[in-house]
């Protein structure tokens, strides 16, 4: 498959459940949450079937497999997560299940960036100096607006700490993941010839999608979005929807891009 026709079928399938989202008058129903749920899961599944291609016998290889167990725990999660929400009426507990394979993405993800950082060979004082102060500065913006909107705000006192803990967990680590995910554009922009530095652009995005909605969602419109009050319950779940596509696309791109380096590869050593 080309990567037009794969961009044309994600923003096909965005526009579809977008309309889908604003037309239904309800939009907690058990078949409109299934329908979310489609997006999830079919990036847990692309992200297993584009990691086939590598393995681990190469650096790049350990650091896509990460990157792919992170959204393999993020498709898990969102599946217990309607589960419990529709037919084990466990709203109150805390920590849920669904919590535990949230959070524990982010550590691997972080691990498959990192692994993508170390195993460059490029060292950040390599890196021009003017970006590398752009990717400081635009860090400390966001930690500052992360500080007060995922952490500040979203700390309630009327709750235990436990849950705190929770909430506030996934706008830091939405934070780290971005942080991360920068630094190793910069990285990737001067390892051979900046091939990786598109798919980690990709995989940024992503991340910082899912901040914004995840922040929304752990602040002020929480109840909102819980109860399927429009606009703001379709701006968050279309944000989710989208960091799920943006995260899915990337993986799949870098697929096709090194099937097709491989199939090149031995065609040439065919034609010898």
């Amino acid at each position: 498959m080309k990567i037009r026709t794969i961009r044309i079928v994600f923003l096909a399938s965005f526009l579809t459940i977008l309309a889908v989202y604003i037309m239904s008058p309800n939009i907690v129903t058990i078949p409109m949450q299934a329908l979310y749920l489609i997006f999830p899961v079919a990036a847990a599944l692309i992200a297993l079937y584009a990691s086939r291609i590598f393995g681990f016998k190469s650096a790049n290889g350990r650091a896509i497999l990460l990157i792919t167990g992170g959204v393999v725990c993020w498709g898990i999660a969102e599946v217990i997560g309607f589960v419990l929400d529709n037919f084990l009426a466990v709203d109150n507990l805390i920590p849920r299940v669904d919590s535990f394979f949230f959070l524990l993405a982010y550590p691997i993800f972080g691990a498959g960036i990192y692994q993508c950082f170390i195993t460059s060979g490029v060292k950040l004082k390599q890196v021009k100096k003017t970006l590398l102060a752009i990717v400081v500065s635009i860090s400390i913006i966001l930690t500052t607006l992360v500080g007060y909107f995922g952490i500040y705000q979203a700390y309630d006192p009327s709750v235990d700490l436990l849950t705190n803990i929770v909430n506030i967990g996934y706008g830091i680590g939405d934070l780290i993941l971005i942080v991360l995910s920068l630094l190793t554009i910069l990285v990737a922009s001067e390892y051979k010839g900046g091939k990786l530095a598109s798919f980690w652009k990709i995989m940024t995005a992503g991340f910082f999608v899912f901040l914004i909605a995840d922040t929304l969602f752990f602040t002020m419109w929480g109840d909102l979005v819980v109860e399927g009050t429009k606009p703001y319950a379709v701006i968050v779940e279309m944000l989710w929807v989208a960091s799920y596509q943006l995260l899915t696309y990337g993986l799949l791109e870098n697929y096709v891009h090194i099937s097709s380096v491989q199939k090149s590869i031995k065609l040439k050593l065919s034609q010898k």
